[in-house]
């Protein structure tokens, strides 16, 4: 429990550090980042990541998704 609640912060702090630093492009990066990533765990991170900011901007992932097309 206590190891899922300290992935929930860090998940937490990146995706403010995205916000701050990429601004509209935050949730993008973290996709691209859980695409790009190096094993599984750090690509669900990053789509934690991704998530957070998502509900954040008041969408759901799949919001951002279907603007693509």
């Amino acid at each position: 429990m206590q190891h899922s609640q300290g992935l929930r912060i860090r998940i937490d702090l990146e995706a403010d550090a995205l916000i701050s630093n990429a601004g509209g492009e935050a949730y993008w990066v973290a996709r691209r980042r859980a695409q790009e990533a190096s094993s599984d765990e750090m690509a669900r991170g990053w789509s934690g990541v991704a998530a957070v900011i998502a509900r954040r901007a008041g969408r759901r992932p799949a919001t951002f998704l279907s603007l693509l097309h």
